[in-house]
């Protein structure tokens, strides 16, 4: 329902807000026809331009598509990620057809601390490598990661390099065969660095998602920490 009351957010604000919710919670599913301006004119009782802005905010937000000729469709889908296998980020949004942008990258070399040089084997002040990123879809942050990496290998502190698919990196240009890994996951509350990423307001659920891969001589290749909003994303295991 839309508050009409004075000091009460904009219409065209609460519209849109209850609009992305119900995209989010699959009301309405990628590649369907949207409501046109005169549906949700009657629908929720606002006027013209009211609905045109709620619209315009959903298309450059990556939810809506509008094309003359054609209307309005939705282009927001939760991603289905399959667990089975060990493979990248942006090789499995590719399988869904998704392009992927980096926002946010930051390599840089530091001390692992006891939690990071435990999950790394490695002692505790040995250096090695965190790389920190914010992957988009459709422009629309869907994961925020935190990557530690072994100081087996000579990497380059180049945050350029980083911005595509770190295991694509790591195989074609470093040799480094990615042979298994283990996923533990866990949903908790997103803390405001969280939110401040993935763009969600803090305490809202998101999944997390502990990963740690092996190279080809079973030495650990990385220990990454990843958080997904809950309303963006979906995981399926096959059994």
């Amino acid at each position: 329902m839309l508050n009409r009351e004075k000091g009460a957010p904009p219409l065209y604000h609460q519209l849109k807000e209850i609009l992305k919710q119900e995209i989010e919670e699959e009301k309405y599913k990628k590649g369907d026809s949207f409501l046109t301006e005169r549906q949700l004119q009657e629908k929720y009782d606002v006027s013209r331009v009211t609905v045109r802005q709620a619209v315009s905010e959903l298309v450059n937000e990556g939810y809506l598509q509008s094309s003359r000729g054609v209307g309005t469709t939705v282009v927001f889908s939760k991603i289905d990620e399959n667990l089975k296998q060990v493979i990248s980020f942006s090789e499995e949004m590719g399988r869904h057809g998704i392009t992927m942008m980096t926002s946010h990258c930051v390599m840089s070399r530091e001390r692992a601390g006891k939690i990071v040089a435990k999950n790394l084997r490695m002692k505790k002040d040995c250096y090695c490598y965190r790389l920190e990123r914010v992957r988009c879809a459709q422009n629309i942050p869907v994961v925020y990661s935190i990557t530690w990496l072994t100081n087996k290998y000579h990497l380059p502190i180049d945050n350029d390099l980083y911005k595509d698919s770190l295991y694509k990196l790591l195989q074609e240009e470093y040799s480094i065969v990615i042979a298994g890994g283990r996923d533990t996951f866990e949903a908790v509350l997103a803390t405001e660095v969280i939110g401040k990423f993935l763009n969600i307001t803090p305490g809202q659920p998101v999944f997390k998602r502990i990963r740690s891969t092996y190279d080809q001589d079973n030495d650990v290749l990385e220990y990454t920490i990843c958080y997904y909003p809950g309303e963006r994303y979906k995981y399926s295991v096959e059994l």
